[in-house]
């Protein structure tokens, strides 16, 4: 192992540790213009920009290392995919609607948002009944062959919105949730 490889697994571990999130450092050879290079990769949690200035925190560190030799690639999982969704709604509601109803397409909603995935438990709620009324979106329009939230649950979801209001919407939402389970803790 190089030094440049021990340095930018310690990076690695260093954003691992400030995160939360499992960062993975790899390197693919020679950078060129699309391709190689140092990468940092993780799921879902910080933006892009984020990481890569936690990283300009740490760099200083490491003598055979810049930033800009790495290349950041933040995955998302569809539940993160869903939540950024509605806390980007919620934000700014005006600019998404522009986007309806493929503001669920390319990740637009995640790439705004942080830690979609640790957001309060009401929006994790909103967004498991969000993949519920894709399921049965997929089982009423076989059309539908995509992963994860489609065009037919955004475009109900923008006609809520814009019929009803956004507070509406989010009532609609939690009423679609089910009722939640309580957990009691036995006191003797």
């Amino acid at each position: 192992m190089t030094n440049r490889s021990r340095q930018a697994a310690t990076l690695a571990r260093l954003l691992t540790e400030r995160t939360g999130r499992p960062v993975r450092q790899s390197y693919d050879g020679p950078r060129q213009a699309r391709y190689g290079g140092w990468h940092l990769e993780w799921v879902d949690g910080p933006t892009i920009e984020t990481m890569r200035a936690l990283a300009s925190e740490y760099i200083g560190r490491f003598p055979d290392l810049e930033v800009d030799e790495f290349r950041f690639s933040r995955s998302r999982t569809e539940f993160a995919d869903a939540v950024a969704l509605l806390l980007w709604l919620d934000t700014d509601l005006d600019a998404v609607l522009r986007y309806a109803p493929t503001f669920w397409f390319g990740g637009l909603a995640f790439e705004r948002v942080e830690d979609p995935d640790r957001a309060p438990e009401v929006w994790q709620a909103r967004a498991r009944t969000l993949h519920a009324l894709v399921d049965q979106a997929a089982e009423r329009d076989t059309r539908i062959s995509e992963p994860g939230p489609h065009r037919v649950v955004g475009e109900d979801l923008a006609d809520h919105i814009r019929t009803d209001g956004w507070d509406a919407t989010l009532q609609w939402l939690d009423s679609q949730a089910g009722p939640r389970t309580r957990h009691l803790r036995v006191v003797e």
